[in-house]
């Protein structure tokens, strides 16, 4: 077992085993589950530019939930929760886990649960990302906001094919990330404090002391441009007003940059923004937008090349209109992103548009097919590796369009 697993299996066993203490005959009581899901999908992917890319791709998503809970005296709940994530396509050499990750562990933490709210402890998103509503999709991999799943290849590395693309392919160029999740805090390491449900709505609040996933790292020397005491707040409200479901969630995250190495040009991160849902009978109407400084909305980058600057933001807004009836149901989603490139006065242009459409067999068994378009634009506005090479100015442009068909299968 990895290092990291065992340490923080330590940090959870720790927390769980002051709750087992107060229970009687606490094994009588243990609830234990696995579940997990698995997304196969096939695609053909045609790039505008950079069309050694374009082929027939197959990809799987895979993840594996355990979770053990148990009652206490009076009420409380304590427990704990592993998630594993596993990504493959066949047009990418590195894996296209969420957001470029190559973890396979996914979640490791622990939680009490009571009258006074909710304590969790361990990896984890940060609250600003539990909290905020996402907008309305049919397919739950195959997304443009936020995907789990992204099969456009940039760029080419020598000659433009699947297996001379450069680690990465996730990042559009300039890093783009078309996600209007606030997902800044990422999965490290850090403490969860989440009110109780007051008619609906919910308060929660994140701290993350290092941007390490290793224990061991949380109070050793800092990395080169390492962003630290990351503080999440987040609010959610839910509620039905007859035939009217209505959802509203806003997050903010900030931190340090604890060893800046260009103060002035490298910062401090600051990543906030809303999101909404209006649900009437069969249709679903929702909306997000976000703002961060970390360049294109990716994940945080740190080292030398960090990407989180001073006062150089991308802003992304999406929306998203699903209609259901009995197994089927159908849908369109558009997402836009602006981002402020440093030394240009020209900015970094995404969009993304999906049309989709899905039947529900039973609740293990889902299928859906769906196109997806995509238009990246840069400061340049030129793709000189489209028949492979490296040159300058790089590519800062990426058109593609992309016909999927995704099933889904969970126990």
């Amino acid at each position: 077992m990895p290092e990291l697993a065992r340490k923080s299996i330590a940090a959870c066993a720790l927390f769980l085993s002051v709750g087992l203490a107060r229970a009687d005959d606490p094994f009588d009581r243990l609830k234990l589950r696995l579940n997990g899901s698995v997304s196969l999908v096939g695609a053909y992917v045609d790039q505008t530019n950079q069309a050694g890319l374009d082929e027939v791709v197959l990809a799987v998503d895979a993840g594996l939930f355990g979770s053990a809970i148990l009652p206490l005296d009076g009420g409380d709940v304590i427990g704990a929760r592993m998630a594993l994530d596993l990504d493959y396509a066949t047009n990418f050499d590195s894996f296209i886990n969420d957001a470029g990750s190559s973890n396979v562990l996914g979640e490791l933490w622990a939680f009490w649960e009571g009258d006074f709210g909710r304590v969790q402890l361990g990896l984890s998103d940060g609250a600003a990302d539990i909290l905020g509503l996402v907008v309305p999709s049919v397919s739950s991999r195959m997304r443009i906001d936020t995907s789990e799943i992204f099969l456009l290849g940039y760029p080419c590395s020598l000659f433009c094919s699947s297996k001379n693309q450069q680690p990465g392919s996730l990042f559009s160029p300039n890093g783009m990330q078309l996600r209007t999740d606030i997902h800044s805090s990422d999965d490290f390491n850090k403490i969860i404090y989440t009110t109780p449900s007051f008619a609906g709505l919910r308060l929660s609040v994140s701290y993350t002391p290092d941007g390490t996933r290793d224990p061991g790292q949380l109070f050793g020397d800092d990395e080169i441009n390492e962003q630290a005491h990351i503080w999440d707040f987040a609010v959610g409200y839910v509620t039905t007003f007859g035939e009217v479901d209505l959802g509203l969630s806003a997050g903010f995250v900030t931190g340090e940059n604890v060893n800046n190495t260009a103060p002035g040009f490298f910062g401090d991160v600051e990543d906030y923004g809303t999101a909404a849902r209006i649900g009437y009978r069969e249709w679903t109407l929702g909306g997000a937008w976000r703002r961060t400084n970390v360049a294109g909305g990716g994940p945080i980058v740190q080292g030398f090349s960090s990407n989180v600057f001073d006062s150089l933001y991308t802003e992304i807004w999406s929306v998203g209109l699903t209609y259901e009836r009995g197994p089927w149901m159908v849908g369109a989603n558009y997402i836009e992103a602006d981002e402020e490139i440093p030394f240009s006065t020209a900015n970094q242009d995404g969009q993304g548009a999906q049309l989709s459409a899905g039947y529900i067999f039973n609740e293990n068994v889902r299928l859906v097919a769906g196109w997806q378009h995509f238009e990246f634009s840069g400061p340049f506005g030129v793709c000189p590796t489209d028949s492979g090479g490296i040159f300058f100015p790089p590519c800062d442009t990426l058109d593609g369009d992309i016909g999927f068909l995704e099933s889904t299968f969970s126990f």
